[in-house]
This record gives C-alpha cells, structure tokens and sequence, in this order.
C-alpha cells in the first residue's frame, strides 16, 4: 500500500504526529510519503494552494492507494476535487467561524473517512471515525537517574502563561517553562518537574503534552477538559482560581499523587501502534 500524508509545515504537534504515524506504518510494510504545503510547495496560505493543490490532489490520487490530508485547509481543495481514496484528519477544532464552515463541509462530504482525534470533537462530529494519538513510550519515560524537584512546576504552554506565572509567584512555587526545549530534551524536563500545568483553550484538538507527562508518570498533572483531558486520570480545573485552589493543595501535601499512569495509557490503547494499527483497517475499507 502507498500512502501519502500532505500536511501545513514541518513543525508543531501535528508534524510529530506525522512522524510517528509514518514510522509505525513503515513498520507494517505501508510506503509513506510525506508533502508539506508550506515548505516542498511553497505554498504559504490556504488561499494562495487551493487551485494547485486540486491540481496536484487528482494527479497523486492516480499515483497513490491512499491520500491522507491533515488539518481542514489541506483538505479542502481534495474534497472539492472529489478524490474517492482521501482520508482527513482533523487536528483540533478551528475558532475561526469560516474556517469552521470549511470543516463542517468536508466532515458531512466524508463521515467515516475523516479521522478525530479526540473524545470532544467525536461528539462534535459522530458521523467520523475516533483513532486517538498515541504516546512513545520509549522515549516519554521515568528515568531514575534524573532527580524530581519537589515543588517544580513545569508550563507547557504559551496560551495565558502570564496568569499561570502570577499564580505560582503567588505561592512561592518555582516553575520552568517548556518553549526552551527542543522536543527530544522534552522527557528530561518531565522527569524533573513534579508539577506539570497546562490549560488550553477550548478549541485544543488533543494536546500531546498531557499524555506525555502521563507516560513520564509526572506526580501532578494538571489540565481540563478540552481535547484528550476529558478522559485523562489527571487533576483538572476549569479556570485559574480553580488552578490557585489546587496548586495550594499541593503545596501543603494536601493530595495524593497520580498512580499508575503508564498502565492507564497501554490499558486504554493510546499508543501510535494502536493508532497505527486503526488506520490500516480505515484505509484498508477504502481501497
């Protein structure tokens, strides 16, 4: 089987998901090649693609047993060309209302054949099929020669950090911030916190570093209930005097920590082998 995964750029969650993804379906015997919009196309903004991206879809549809497109934008120009071997994911929920639309079309245009990657957004889009990411659990791991500070806390965020900041200067809590790190340093600054803070906003499609710091076995985690947090076994708030609340707790070992985390992610199958393993049978379904 070929597959073709076209993307926005090499960055963000979504091209490490892409990573993975790829990997596990090499593994599998699965050809897998990758086309980004931003950097192989020069291709900048969904406007200045769509009509070369129709072009190219229906050329590389002949070419290929599967297109998979990820994030509306990629998307949309596949749906309007009608290419019959497409399959979409989408990465989270846009807040932009026209960029919502988009999203809505191509969803009532594919049902199953579009991929959700997070509890929040099956219920949004029932009609789709749910393939949660995964986590590497190899890499993403408690490493014992690394010393856990008591009382560090890590913000994985940009979103609202400042508030997250006054807070903990508020209680006299140290605290790292993870933009510094390139992503493969990301487990050493896991292992080191003992307090793990990040609160996305609402339209987060699944927010990786939750299960990350899961697999790190983090003895706090603190999220929400957006993207993949609905389901997480973690401490969750629903807004910053919530977050004061429970950061206090911790402080004076007013709580428990989180056992057991690893086990949670294999018992529940959120592993890029899983996610790996649920593709094949979607595109399988299709050929």
């Amino acid at each position: 089987m070929r597959v073709l995964f076209v993307e926005k750029a090499k960055i963000g969650g979504v091209n490490i998901h892409i990573e993975y993804v790829k990997k596990e379906l090499e593994k599998r015997g699965t050809e897998v090649d990758v086309i980004t919009r931003n950097e192989d196309l020069k291709l900048p903004s969904f406007i200045s693609s769509y009509r070369k991206l129709k072009e190219l879809y229906e050329k590389w549809s002949k070419e290929y047993d599967i297109i998979h497109a990820h994030d509306w934008s990629i998307a949309y120009p596949a749906v309007k060309a009608n290419i019959k071997n497409l399959i979409v994911t989408l990465h989270g929920s846009p807040a932009n209302p026209l960029a919502k639309y988009f999203e809505d079309h191509i969803v009532k245009k594919l049902g199953k054949r579009v991929v959700v990657i997070s509890p929040k957004m099956l219920k949004k889009y029932p009609e789709t099929t749910y393939i949660p990411n995964g986590v590497d659990l190899d890499l993403f791991k408690r490493y014992e020669n690394i010393e856990r500070e008591n009382y560090l806390a890590g913000i994985f965020q940009k979103y609202n950090s400042d508030k997250i900041i006054k807070i903990l200067r508020k209680l006299k809590i140290n605290y790292i911030q993870s933009g510094a790190y390139p992503y493969e340093e990301l487990p050493k600054l896991y292992n080191q916190i003992s307090i793990f803070i990040s609160l996305p906003p609402k339209y987060a499609g699944f927010n990786m570093v939750w299960l990350e710091a899961t697999a790190c076995e983090v003895p706090y985690i603190i999220g929400s209930n957006y993207g993949i947090g609905e389901i997480l076994p973690i401490y969750k708030v629903n807004n910053f005097e919530e977050l004061e609340i429970i950061l206090n707790k911790i402080k004076n070992e007013e709580l428990p920590e989180l056992r057991g985390l690893r086990e949670w992610i294999v018992k529940n199958n959120l592993t890029w082998t899983a996610h790996a393993e649920k593709l094949i049978k979607l595109y399988s379904s299709i050929i």
